[in-house]
């Protein structure tokens, strides 16, 4: 297709291009001998077969930069034939969702014919050079997701020059929302066993792979080589469809003459617009396990060796943070709420006394009030906003301060930082703000030390699953720690997770491994503070 195309010439717009294509010229040759007739300018026409000159050598030498330097970003799908045996399909795999905190834990890509993978603690620093050899690069959303963090992590790679990224080419012919919807809309049928496996759903087969479940392990990696395939699948459906909606109307029928597609991939119209449904192959990870480690392999053949013990996770356990308290000559004792908007619905409390943790529903602030007095707490952490944003001096939107918005420093830092938080006024969130607020001036006015925490941010920090992704493997990776549960009900409510969690951050605060985001003003934000550089006793 590059080669009928002139958009990529200096002031060439889609609407030149369908005027030369409406003048029988269809390719740069003819585009070259036509040019004494078209331009008067002696000067324009040198420059367009300086232009075109630079193309075919950028063509013979296999340059995408040339291209991806003049061509809309919106036209990098033109390149796709030419340099299909350059291209790369790739998709990532992490511990979560921020780049900020999280880290890269598998990489998949397939080249047309072949799969590799690259995985954390094992060859993960190879993808460096492998992706040299590309020109082009196929994601889905990874203009925002998969390259940021590619880069986070290795700055000094070398990204192929031209990034193709399904999310919005699919959108341009009318296919919109996740991957997975898009595979479904379009007939195409994953294996039953990743069929529900989304990203989220990855970290947590991680997080049971590093706990020595190799089953896990397995369908991670069959979930991402099914990611990578598909997505030549999907780039060769898109490439097709664009010409048939855009290109052929626009220069009649006398295409495979002309070189603008092959017979064979005309031929293959009909079947990519009538759906993928059982085109699509499977493919079979298995796992080895052998005295050198683990073998990978796909369809039979190996894909990766990973030695014994390479692969770790490391977190906070809750001795060290003891440890660090008791230098302090504290005896600890942490509380947590989740606290809920009204007195109508549970609020989620933790009392969290060394390592035991005492969990209950409550719902009234003065049986909130009553048992955090009980407790006798060092910290009281609540998921709640406890304080306005500046300007703001009541939660009334029908008050004059409503100009000064919704949201803290704290949220913003945090949405910077990958995490998702819900601002603080929002329609739904201003009951539990006030809530919020009196309940934190009665507990200070008490005595108590009152900290605002979130959940959601801690998990991610911590490298948890949230509870809506899986709350057992949560509350599995909360007891990981050390903690020993006490509950009056089974199962344990995703409320009183959520307050555990709190409690968790309480003791982050208690052993100064904290940072407080946001402004005095507005109020402060404690989350846990990563320990990067986890020293030996840090290893659960």
């Amino acid at each position: 297709m590059i080669r009928n195309s002139f958009i990529f010439l200096p002031k060439f717009g889609k609407k030149t291009e369908a005027g030369l294509w409406g003048k029988n010229i269809f390719s740069w040759d003819e585009l070259d001998r036509s040019l004494d007739e078209l331009y008067r300018d002696a000067k324009k026409r040198e420059n367009l077969r300086e232009y075109l000159y630079s193309a075919r050598r950028a063509l013979e030498k296999k340059d995408a930069a040339f291209f991806a330097r003049c061509l809309p970003p919106s036209e990098h799908w033109r390149l796709y034939r030419q340099f299909r045996e350059k291209t790369v399909f790739l998709d990532i795999e992490t511990t979560g969702l921020s780049p900020y905190y999280d880290t890269i834990t598998l990489i998949g890509t397939h080249d047309g014919v072949s799969t590799r993978i690259f995985m954390k603690d094992t060859n993960l620093d190879e993808i460096c050079e492998y992706l040299r050899q590309f020109e082009i690069i196929v994601t889905f959303n990874g203009k925002q997701f998969d390259v940021p963090f590619i880069r986070k992590f290795f700055p000094e790679i070398s990204i192929p020059p031209v990034h193709i990224d399904l999310r919005f080419l699919l959108r341009s012919v009318g296919y919109s929302g996740p991957l997975k919807k898009i595979e479904r809309d379009l007939g195409i049928v994953r294996d039953e066993e990743i069929r529900d496996i989304d990203g989220r759903q990855a970290v947590v087969l991680w997080n049971r792979y590093v706990r020595g479940d190799h089953d896990a392990l397995r369908d991670l990696v069959l979930y991402n080589v099914t990611d990578t395939v598909n997505l030549k699948n999907l780039m060769d459906f898109c490439y097709l469809k664009k010409i048939s909606r855009e290109i052929l109307p626009a220069i009649g029928d006398d295409t495979t003459r002309r070189g603008l597609v092959t017979g064979e991939e005309l031929d293959s119209l009909e079947t990519f617009f009538s759906g993928f449904s059982g085109s699509v192959p499977s493919h079979e990870i298995t796992i080895a396990v052998m005295n050198r480690g683990l073998e990978i392999f796909l369809d039979n053949k190996e894909l990766l060796s990973i030695r014994p013990g390479t692969v770790k996770k490391t977190g906070i356990v809750l001795s060290y943070l003891l440890d660090r308290m008791a230098l302090k000559g504290k005896e600890p004792v942490s509380v947590g709420i989740d606290l809920t908007g009204s007195e109508d619905r549970p609020t989620g409390f933790c009392t969290l006394a060394g390592n035991d943790a005492f969990l209950s529903l409550v719902r009234t602030d003065d049986e909130i009030i009553d048992a955090v007095r009980r407790a006798n707490p060092d910290i009281v952490a609540i998921d709640a906003s406890l304080g306005l944003p500046k300007g703001r001096c009541c939660t009334d939107d029908r008050c004059a301060c409503r100009k000064f918005g919704i949201m803290r420093e704290c949220e913003r830092e945090l949405k910077k930082r990958g995490i998702h938080v819900y601002p603080t006024l929002i329609p739904s969130m201003q009951a539990l703000t006030r809530r919020g607020i009196r309940l934190a001036k009665v507990l200070r006015d008490y005595g108590f030390t009152v900290i605002e925490s979130y959940p959601g941010a801690a998990q991610d920090i911590l490298g948890f699953p949230r509870k809506r992704v899986h709350l057992g493997e949560l509350a599995t990776d909360l007891m990981s720690m050390g903690i020993v549960p006490h509950a009056t009900r089974d199962p344990v409510t995703h409320d009183e997770i959520d307050a555990l969690t709190n409690a968790v951050t309480g003791f982050f605060y208690l052993a100064g491994l904290y940072e407080a985001i946001g402004n005095a003003e507005e109020g402060f934000l404690v989350i846990p503070r990563p320990v990067d550089s986890a020293p030996d006793e840090l290893e659960s």
